[in-house]
């Protein structure tokens, strides 16, 4: 069977690269690498396959397999961390703008890949290979993100889906502690685990907020326009729709449309109108918890922040599902579509280039 011709454009002749770790979900991944690589195969997609690496080295490992090896189609198998090391890969290259980026969302929370129409772990493998075989496109911007802290720069960063400051940044810290005293219990790994251990740390630290104060003061600059809030409880800007894998804060969120949205948790009422309001199958919506007077703080769109915040300690902060460091001032610069993306063709918006072109980046 030949190569499909939907991703041979993409391909250049080269190889796809296949990035995953083999040993996650207690080395089920190992078997789903298998059955993904014999389901490419059935495809004609030639691919080469490189295992995750530990402490951010898989970065520098794609950029050598495109810099290097010549390849332009990455995919890559895992949560939203693995999604961002090889979408940061690609920004390390020399080639950013020739490569595109194949899903096979195998995490948590897959917020990347459930935004996009794809299913999760290995009974959507077959679905998702398809959708890499068809190659159709579309652009995700990308934020470039800089951590001040006394006036000093101390971490720069990009993401792909959210950044968030407090509570929910504090909940990682919690359900990665947490994850790992389970993982030294034999057998109550396969029973707390995953979603429901990062439930446990929200209600943890929802349950905190009553005892120690939490809350946060927070100025935002956005496009130039000022906007104050006061005891925050968390502050989350978003870039694609589905947060957390269940919610969906703004229903109008485009991956390509140059804006992130702010999304302000203003205090207990407005964190549980969200959680039940924007969850995805929940039977209530927010505008009729707030037609019942419930609290809700809506988004703010915007292609540039400046966010200033006031607090002793500094609260937590978190990107794409991955600890940062606290500061007391975060840049956050919105790159309009400079990640490419395969996914499902009814995915790919009417205002994308009927020719295939990749969008400059800025």
């Amino acid at each position: 069977m030949r190569a499909v011709p939907g991703i041979d454009r993409w391909l250049h002749g080269k190889p796809a690269v296949l990035f995953a770790n083999p040993t996650a979900q207690s080395g089920k991944a190992a078997d789903w690498i298998r059955h993904a690589r014999a389901l490419l195969d059935e495809k004609a997609i030639a691919h080469a396959f490189t295992p995750t690496e530990p402490e951010g080295r898989t970065i520098e490992r794609v950029r050598e397999a495109i810099d290097d090896d010549g390849a332009r189609v990455l995919i890559y198998m895992g949560g939203d961390g693995t999604f961002a090391e090889v979408a940061k890969g690609i920004f390390a290259s020399q080639h950013a703008n020739e490569c595109v980026m194949g899903m096979l969302p195998t995490g948590t929370a897959n917020d990347q890949g459930k935004s996009f129409g794809l299913d999760s772990g290995a009974r959507a493998l077959e679905r998702n290979v398809e959708v890499i075989s068809a190659g159709e496109t579309v652009g995700c911007d990308v934020g470039r993100l800089v951590i001040e802290r006394d006036r000093k720069e101390i971490h720069k960063d990009l993401f792909f889906d959210s950044f968030s400051v407090g509570m929910g940044a504090a909940s990682l810290e919690t359900r990665n502690r947490d994850r790992e005293r389970v993982g030294r219990i034999p057998g109550l790994g396969i029973l707390y685990r995953d979603q429901l251990v990062y439930a446990g740390a929200i209600l943890q630290r929802l349950a905190e907020s009553y005892v120690v104060d939490i809350k946060f003061d927070l100025e935002c600059v956005i496009d130039g326009v000022v906007h104050s809030f006061d005891n925050l409880l968390d502050v989350i800007i978003k870039n694609t729709k589905i947060f957390g894998g269940e919610w969906v804060f703004d229903s109008n969120i485009e991956s390509d449309d140059g804006l992130f949205e702010l999304v302000p948790i203003t205090g207990r009422r407005d964190f549980g109108t969200k959680m039940f309001g924007t969850l995805r199958r929940s039977p209530v919506g927010i505008d009729d918890l707030s037609a019942l007077g419930f609290a809700h703080e809506s988004p703010t769109a915007g292609a540039r922040f400046e966010l200033t915040v006031r607090a002793n300690p500094l609260p937590a902060a978190q990107c794409d599902g991955e600890e940062l460091p606290a500061g007391d001032r975060y840049r956050i610069q919105v790159v309009p579509r400079a990640l490419r993306l395969i996914v499902p063709r009814e995915h790919v918006a009417s205002a994308i280039d009927a020719s295939g072109a990749f969008p400059a980046q800025s």
